[in-house]
């Protein structure tokens, strides 16, 4: 994956030729289009999502079967208590898939010094988590057993897939994300034209 700043290089050399009309105007899209998809896939911006989860005594009444219900009592009877507190992060990034791009999408007039810009959609991903858990919190007092790795890794499991299911449901982290990205598109571009003298209009895809 290039980055922004590889792009820059790429589209800044190629306005430069524009500027300088070492190309005949015929060619002006072309040249831009070849440096704009040579990126493929660019990275607009990213947020990092935080999820929490306790390990606790299982209660009598949340028990599920007869195995859960003779633990539950168990750890009633046993004396002291025992708890833990974990989190970890997870990333989400938008991106801009670039090799999208076509020469219908861009149109430069060196005339009036002008480029116009449709962008593919942008389109978010989750682009991994952290290895491991953060421990916030642990107490375990009194006979009561230490909370192991099976068990952590267990609560990982669940607030993945807790995780999961509120991005399904909530749209509002990827709509956030995906007008960031947006908004960044159109000033990267915009203040790259602006350095060489043009004034670019950026739209996008649906």
């Amino acid at each position: 994956m290039k980055s922004l700043r590889n792009l820059t290089l790429l589209i800044a050399a190629s306005l430069l030729c524009l500027t300088a009309a070492c190309r005949r105007d015929d060619d002006s899209s072309r040249v831009f289009l070849a440096e704009v998809r040579s990126v493929d896939k660019l990275v607009l911006a990213q947020m990092t999502i935080s999820k929490m989860a306790t390990i606790d005594d299982l209660r009598l009444e949340d028990a599920d079967g007869l195995k859960q219900a003779v633990e539950a009592l168990g750890d009633a009877v046993k004396i002291g208590s025992r708890k833990g507190a974990y989190s970890y992060d997870t990333y989400m990034q938008a991106y801009i898939d670039m090799s999208a791009f076509s020469e219908n999408d861009v149109d430069i007039d060196r005339e009036s010094r002008t480029i116009s810009m449709t962008l593919p959609p942008v389109q978010t991903e989750l682009a991994g988590r952290d290895p491991g858990i953060r421990e916030d919190h642990y107490r375990v007092t009194g006979l009561r057993s230490d909370i192991d790795s099976k068990e952590r890794a267990e609560i990982k499991e669940k607030m993945n897939t807790a995780l999961r299911a509120e991005i399904d449901r909530n749209p509002a982290f990827r709509d956030r994300l995906m007008e960031q990205a947006r908004a960044k598109a159109r000033a990267y571009f915009q203040s790259l034209g602006e350095a060489e003298g043009y004034t670019v209009t950026v739209d996008f895809k649906n």
